[in-house]
């Protein structure tokens, strides 16, 4: 399921209400079938969309993906600050798009308790297999996030 139904594929410039109602319509109209797991891509940060998803969904868990940059640790950090003061579960961050390793993301986690689960490569095939879930499913990506996601969780 995807926003892009509201929009037509067009710019949407949602905010405050409309981004909840949205939020509230897609988990309510659609018939989601017998789930094992509802992943839910929300943007970087602590926005609308997190806090309604937080309001709406009592049991959710908190997978955070980042890149591997001091910009997107800021707004992580932000994130799981709230998420702790909120006692929700974190599984954990992963790191994606990593181009050259550093220590950088592992060491801040180190501090909040919450654990590193790896870092996923940049992948240069990943364009041409969007879209395509078998092609996908053969990426040096999904390989990688495979093996991560069976070593953690």
């Amino acid at each position: 399921m995807s926003i892009v139904y509201f929009t037509e594929d067009k710019p949407a410039p949602f905010r405050g209400i409309d981004i909840t109602n949205i939020i509230i319509e897609l988990l309510a109209i659609t018939q989601w079938g017998d789930l094992d797991y509802l992943i839910i891509d929300l943007p970087p940060g602590i926005g609308e969309e997190t806090l309604d998803i937080i309001r709406f969904i009592p049991r959710c868990e908190f997978l955070v993906i980042t890149t591997p940059s001091k910009v997107a640790l800021a707004a992580v950090e932000k994130l799981l600050k709230i998420l702790k003061e909120m006692n929700l579960p974190i599984i954990g961050v992963i790191e994606n798009m990593v181009m050259q390793p550093t220590p950088l993301i592992e060491q801040a986690l180190k501090d909040y308790n919450i654990h590193y689960l790896g870092q996923l490569p940049y992948d240069q095939t990943i364009e041409d297999s969007l879209g395509t879930p078998k092609k996908l499913l053969h990426t040096p990506f999904s390989n990688n996030l495979q093996e991560i996601l069976t070593t953690f969780i």
